[in-house]
C-alpha cells in the first residue's frame, strides 16, 4: 500500500498535491482553499493559454470591453478636464467591477451558461424573451458599427500609404473612390467572406482565446505606438502652437457634451453580454476564481483608457478627433500611425468574432437548441446569413447609419449593463426593498441610467438639431 501511494504521488504534480494538502488540512474553510487553488492556477496559466484558465478568460472578457469607446475618451476629456478626467475612468472601473460581480455571482450560484437563463430564473420567461430581443438587437449594431469602422480604416490606410492627400479618414470615407457604393460592397463583403465569416464559426469563447489574445496584444502595440509618438505631438502642439489644455474647466456651459462625456467613460467598460459564456468555459468557477478575472480584466480596461486618455487628449487638445488615431498626421508618409491603424482592425475583427458568438447564443436560445451540442449546419446558415446582412447594411447605407446604432447600443447596454444586474441584485438578496442596500441599489440604477440617456438625447440632437433657444422664446410669446 506504501509503495503504491508513493508512485501515486510520484504521478500527482506538486501543484495538485498541495492544493490538496490544504483541502484536508481545512476541508471547513472553501475560502482557503478557493484562494490556494487561484493562486496555484494564476500561476500556471502564466505560460500557455489553456482551455478554462484564468489568462484566457481574462482576455476573452477584455476584447468585449476593449475597442471604440476607449478610442473615443480623449476627445471627451475638453469636456470634463484633466483633473476629472482619471477620477471618472476610476468610478466607470468600480461601477462595472460591481455589475459584473453581480453577474459573476449569479453565473457561479446557479450554473448558469447564459444572461437569459438569469433573467428567466429571477424573474419570468416573458421577459427572458424580451431581454433575448434586446440582447439580439444590441450585438447586430455593434457588428455593424464595428464592420464601418473597420472600412474607414482601411481606407485611411489606402489614403496614408498611396498618399492621396485626403486630410482624415472621413474625407477620404466620403468624397473620394472610397466612399462609392460599388467600392464599399465589394470590399466589405471580401473582408466579411475571407476574415470574418471563419472567425465567426468558432463555436466556443474557450476556442477563440488565441484571437482575444491577439486582438488585446494589438491593442497594447496601438497603445505603445501612441505613447513612442506623444512627445513629438506634444511638441508640436503644444509648445509650437501654444494651445492651452484644459486642466479644471468644466464645460457645464455645453451640458449635453459634458454629461455625453461622463456617459462614454462610465460605459467604455461594458462587457455585461460577454461574461456569461466566458464564464461557462472556466474550469472551476469558484468566487475567488472568477474575481480575479473580473478585477483582472476591469484593471487592463482602466489603465488602457487612463494612457490613451491622457495621451491621446495631450497629444492633440484642439480639435480633438472623435478617434483619437485620426489625429492630423505631422509627419508625411507616417508609417508607425499606419501601423495603428492595421492594429486597430487587428482589434476589431477580434471584437467581432467575439460579439458575434454573444449574439449566436441568444439566436441559439430563441431557436430553443442546445448552445453546446447544435448541428454545424446551423451554426454555418446562422453565420453566413448574420455577416451577409450585417455587411449589406454597413456597406449599402451610408456612414451616418451609426449614430442611429449608437442610439440603439446606449440603450441596450443602459439594460444590459446597469438596470439588469441592478435588479438581478435586489432580487437576488434576502433584504426587504425599503432596505438601505436596496434604495442605494434603485437610485444608482436612477442616476447612471440617466447619463446614458444624455448621450441617446445628444446623438438624437445631432441628428435633428433642436434650437432652443428659439422655442422656449416662441413659448415665452404664446405665455405673455
Amino acid at each position: 500500500m506504501d509503495t503504491n501511494s508513493k508512485n501515486e504521488s510520484k504521478e500527482i504534480p506538486n501543484d495538485i498535491q498541495m492544493y490538496r494538502k490544504v483541502e484536508i488540512i481545512d476541508s471547513n474553510s472553501e475560502e482557503i482553499v478557493e484562494e490556494v487553488e487561484a493562486n496555484i492556477c494564476w500561476k500556471k496559466t502564466l505560460g500557455k493559454i489553456r482551455p478554462g484558465s484564468l489568462i484566457e478568460c481574462i482576455l476573452n472578457l477584455s476584447i468585449f470591453s476593449l475597442g471604440i469607446g476607449l478610442l473615443a475618451i480623449p476627445q471627451k476629456v475638453s469636456y470634463i478636464s484633466l483633473f476629472m478626467t482619471p477620477i471618472l475612468i476610476i468610478t466607470g472601473g468600480v461601477i462595472n467591477y460591481w455589475t459584473l460581480t453581480i453577474l459573476g455571482d449569479a453565473s457561479r450560484k446557479y450554473r448558469l451558461a447564459k444572461y437569459e437563463e438569469a433573467v428567466a430564473l429571477l424573474f419570468n420567461q416573458n421577459l427572458s424573451y424580451f431581454f433575448s430581443c434586446v440582447m439580439c438587437m444590441n450585438q447586430l449594431g455593434v457588428i455593424i458599427v464595428f464592420q464601418i469602422i473597420v472600412y474607414k480604416f482601411l481606407g485611411a490606410i489606402v489614403n496614408k500609404f498611396f498618399s492621396f492627400g485626403y486630410e482624415n479618414m472621413e474625407n477620404f470615407a466620403t468624397r473620394s473612390f472610397w466612399g462609392k457604393k460599388r467600392v464599399r460592397i465589394i470590399v466589405s463583403y471580401l473582408t466579411t467572406y475571407i476574415i470574418l465569416v471563419p472567425l465567426c464559426l468558432i463555436k466556443t469563447m474557450s476556442k477563440m482565446r488565441y484571437s482575444s489574445a491577439l486582438g488585446v496584444g494589438s491593442l497594447f502595440l496601438m497603445i505603445l505606438i501612441i505613447l513612442v509618438q506623444f512627445p513629438s505631438f506634444y511638441y508640436h502642439n503644444i509648445h509650437q502652437r501654444k494651445h492651452n489644455i484644459n486642466f479644471l474647466d468644466l464645460k457645464f456651459g455645453e451640458k449635453m457634451q459634458f454629461f455625453q462625456a461622463i456617459s462614454t467613460i462610465i460605459y467604455a467598460f461594458e462587457c455585461h453580454a460577454g461574461l456569461f459564456p466566458v464564464l461557462s468555459n472556466m474550469n472551476k468557477p469558484t468566487k475567488v476564481r472568477v474575481q480575479k478575472v473580473l478585477r483582472s480584466a476591469i484593471l487592463i480596461d482602466v489603465i488602457s483608457c487612463m494612457i490613451i486618455a491622457l495621451s491621446g487628449y495631450l497629444s492633440q487638445p484642439f480639435d480633438t478627433p472623435e478617434l483619437i488615431v485620426e489625429r492630423s498626421a505631422i509627419y508625411k508618409g507616417d508609417l508607425l500611425m499606419i501601423s495603428s491603424f492595421l492594429l486597430f482592425i487587428c482589434t476589431l475583427v477580434t471584437k467581432i468574432g467575439a460579439n458575434y458568438n454573444g449574439f449566436r447564443v441568444t439566436i441559439l436560445n430563441l431557436l430553443k437548441y442546445d448552445i453546446i451540442n447544435y448541428p454545424t449546419y446551423i451554426n454555418v446558415i446562422i453565420t453566413f446569413v448574420t455577416l451577409s446582412f450585417t455587411t449589406f447594411i454597413s456597406s449599402y447605407f451610408k456612414n451616418n447609419i451609426s449614430d442611429y446604432l449608437n442610439i440603439i447600443g446606449t440603450f441596450c447596454s443602459i439594460i444590459v449593463g446597469i438596470i439588469l444586474p441592478g435588479m438581478i441584485y435586489i432580487k437576488g438578496n434576502d433584504y426587504s426593498i425599503y432596505h438601505y442596500k436596496n434604495i442605494f441599489t434603485i437610485i444608482f440604477i436612477l442616476i447612471v441610467s440617466s447619463i446614458g440617456l444624455c448621450t441617446i438625447f445628444g446623438t438624437i440632437n445631432k441628428i435633428y438639431p433642436i434650437n432652443k433657444i428659439h422655442l422656449f422664446h416662441k413659448l415665452m410669446k404664446k405665455f405673455k
